[in-house]
């Protein structure tokens, strides 16, 4: 993931027109710790991570970030789906399996 968030890091500072050099003033970092970002040898850390989707106006989604809000609601709807009567057991047991292999493959 840190080479796609590199890559990713990289491709919004060359949309801008801005050097490394010209981001680090910007951002208040040093230009070798945009260089490590961007090549994958450094991944920031979540704050500094959010500093960058505000300054180039992405969501923290935009780098594969999920916040603990979404995943509060992918969890509660997940759990009414399984609560709801009017689904059958066979469609739970299907969502079921559904979710263990997306788990697996990610794990």
């Amino acid at each position: 993931m840190e080479d796609n968030l590199g890559k990713k890091l990289m491709t919004l500072r060359k949309g801008r027109g801005l050097t490394q050099h010209q981001l680090a003033e910007k951002m208040d970092i040093s230009r070798a710790t945009i260089s490590n970002y961007e090549v994958g040898r450094r991944s920031p850390h979540l704050s500094e991570l959010r500093r960058f989707a505000d300054f180039y106006g992405v969501g923290l989604d935009y780098f594969g970030v999920v916040t603990s809000d979404e995943v509060f609601e992918l969890v509660s709807r997940a759990k009414s789906v399984f609560n709801n009567d009017n689904i059958s057991s066979e469609k739970k047991d299907e969502l079921y399996r559904e979710l263990m292999k997306i788990y697996l493959e990610i794990k």
